[in-house]
């Protein structure tokens, strides 16, 4: 089984490599593409050497046997240093040190794999059997071996997760984040895997010997570190197929939260629907995406709509009451977080994903001004325009439709559940009804 894992992460490994190769090939790639091929062929070629069939197969090529083991570790090295070089690509842009950090690392690689090399030589390693056998009193100078590379290849692994964590946090959602995220679980897996190898140490300390090969555990976390490091590489070609479905099924619930402010929109004004047959049904997956995009141009233009209804008192209502519910929302969890108004000038600066995490309060006075627009269209009251026409509302600033879709089911969930929007519905129809009594008297 050990020699079946091993193989088999030695083959995604060498596939990968070629992959990468064939990618960079006539200098069209950065050097980040070649040094992850780098990466990939060593440590495809350390886990071909370590496989029992393999072993088996070059004892009767190979002279001393156990210079396989120090090749073995020589071409991991190799592979942790390429790593440590793709870290460097990942620094942010215009970094004018990364040429001179690429040749320390390459130095400090040199200077470990020399140093091996003399702790190899000293341990004066042989082979007896299936294991590698230090000379008496030497076993100290073969655990030094395999510290120094488990201790290298961690710091390799470290530098390249620190990397891959602050470039994660500077990339927008997607599949290449997605890929960074399955990198940098690879490295975690990658650094178990390195240190598995520790477990040789204490016998070659008290009896001077360790396996030629990997246990199962440690092919089996080979294979594990290959199958990621792989589909994190190749995200950006698969990930938006695999993302196409989680896609369509936020879609289609986002459509669906969206029906209650809709609903009460197209009652009012029918018009709005672009497609009055489809607009009533449930969409399918395939259909799910186009049906939100519809869903919110007709939510929008119902919003236009009802511009002549709009009043200046709704917004001055619905402020008075977040004021009043601040601190007992705040206290009584995130469905009544609806406390005073973010300030403005913060919502200007956000991002559009920081917008949608801030602007709860603005959402309650969205969907103020549209449920007292509406209560006044029911009453045929025109109110003569926008209230505070040059408020910018939280919703000017978001760049997708998806952010947009979000943005009105927050608007959606105020104006079906917020007492605050209650409260401003009920004034307006008092004041609606107050209104008709008056014109209705002699």
């Amino acid at each position: 089984m050990a020699s079946l894992t091993a193989s088999l992460a030695a083959l995604v490994f060498l596939v990968f490599a070629v992959h990468r190769l064939v990618i960079t090939r006539g200098g069209r790639a950065d050097p980040a593409q070649r040094d992850v091929a780098g990466f990939a062929l060593c440590a495809g070629t350390a886990m071909l050497f370590n496989a029992p069939v393999v072993l088996d197969a070059l004892g009767h090529l190979v002279p001393s046997p156990a210079t396989e083991l120090l090749v073995t570790y020589e071409l991991k090295a190799a592979a942790a240093t390429f790593l440590a070089l793709v870290a460097l690509t990942l620094g942010p842009p215009g970094s004018g040190s990364a040429p001179v950090r690429r040749r320390r690392r390459i130095r400090a690689a040199f200077a470990v794999q020399a140093a091996a090399l003399v702790l190899f030589l000293t341990a004066e390693v042989a082979e007896e059997g299936a294991s590698a056998v230090a000379a008496p009193g030497r076993g100290w100078a073969l655990a030094a071996y395999n510290v120094l590379f488990a201790g290298y290849i961690c710091w390799c692994l470290y530098v390249l997760a620190r990397a891959l964590v602050r470039h994660t946090r500077r990339t927008p959602p997607g599949s290449l984040r997605m890929g960074l995220r399955l990198a940098a679980l690879a490295t975690a897996t990658a650094v178990v895997w390195a240190l598995w190898a520790l477990d040789d140490a204490a016998a070659n300390v008290t009896a001077g010997r360790q396996d030629m090969g990997e246990d199962l555990l440690s092919t089996t976390l080979g294979m594990v570190t290959a199958v990621l490091t792989a589909a994190g590489a190749t995200a950006t070609l698969w990930g938006d197929r695999v993302a196409r479905p989680v896609r369509r099924l936020r879609a289609r619930r986002a459509h669906k939260r969206l029906e209650p402010l809709w609903s009460a929109l197209y009652a009012e004004l029918p018009e709005i629907a672009l497609d009055p047959g489809a607009a009533r049904r449930s969409p399918g997956l395939r259909q799910a995406e186009f049906a939100l995009y519809r869903r919110v141009i007709e939510i929008r233009d119902g919003s236009l709509a009802l511009r002549p209804y709009q009043q200046p008192e709704a917004l001055t209502w619905a402020r008075e009451a977040l004021n009043r519910a601040g601190p007992a929302a705040a206290a009584a969890g995130p469905e009544a977080a609806l406390g005073a108004a973010a300030p403005e000038a913060v919502l200007e600066a956000a991002a559009p994903e920081a917008v949608l995490e801030a602007a709860a309060p603005e959402a309650v006075l969205e969907a103020a001004v549209i449920a007292a627009a509406l209560e006044n269209k029911r009453a045929g009251r025109t109110r003569g325009g926008t209230p505070e026409s040059s408020r910018r509302t939280p919703a000017a600033r978001l760049e997708t439709t998806e952010d947009e879709a979000a943005w009105l089911v927050r608007v959606t969930h105020a104006f079906t559940r917020s007492p605050v929007v209650g409260e401003v519905r009920d004034r307006t129809r008092e004041q609606a009804a107050a209104a008709a009594g008056t014109a209705g008297q002699p």
